[in-house]
C-alpha cells in the first residue's frame, strides 16, 4: 500500500469518529461527478486493494483511490434538477430499468443521495421492486433517466 493511500485510510478514520455525528451524507468525489450517500444506509467504509469500499444496506460501492478527489460528510445533498423523461440507452417501464450497453448505473433517490450502484455487462434488466415509491435518477456514463416509481 502506498503513502497516499495510508494516508488517506488514516484520514478518512480519524474525521469518520468525529465529524458524523453532525452531517447526514458521505459525499465522494471523482472523475468530475460527485456520490451522495446517505449516512444512515452506510454500515462500513473499508480500504482493500487501492480502493475504498463503503458498504451500505444495499451492497457494497467501490471508488479507486486513484481517481478520487475528495471525500467528505456534507449536511444536505444537491436536490436533482428537471431530467429528461427517458434518455437514449436507458428506458423504464413496468417496475423494469432496459440498460443497453456496459458500465457503472448508479441509482440516486430524489434527494440526490446514491441508492445503488450496479456493474452492467452487455445490457440488463434491472429491477426497481426492492426501492420505496419516489422518483428516481438512474445514470450510466452520460445517460440519464428519470424514473417514478
Amino acid at each position: 500500500m502506498n503513502t497516499r493511500n495510508i494516508f488517506a485510510a488514516l484520514l478518512l478514520m480519524l474525521c469518520t469518529t468525529v465529524l458524523a455525528e453532525d452531517y447526514k451524507y458521505l459525499t465522494i468525489s471523482y472523475g468530475g461527478t460527485e456520490q451522495n450517500i446517505a449516512l444512515p444506509i452506510v454500515k462500513k467504509i473499508t480500504f482493500q486493494d487501492g480502493s475504498v469500499v463503503v458498504t451500505t444496506t444495499e451492497g457494497d460501492h467501490t471508488y479507486p483511490i486513484s481517481i478520487m478527489d475528495r471525500i467528505t460528510f456534507t449536511e444536505t445533498a444537491d436536490a436533482i434538477k428537471a431530467l429528461p423523461e427517458q434518455a437514449e440507452d436507458l428506458t423504464y417501464e413496468n417496475g423494469t430499468l432496459a440498460v443497453k450497453g456496459n458500465g457503472l448505473l448508479h441509482v440516486y433517490n430524489a434527494s440526490g443521495a446514491l441508492v445503488s450502484i450496479v456493474n452492467v455487462k452487455e445490457g440488463a434488466n434491472i429491477s426497481f421492486d426492492g426501492l420505496t415509491a419516489g422518483i428516481y435518477i438512474a445514470r450510466m456514463g452520460n445517460k440519464t433517466i428519470k424514473v417514478k416509481k
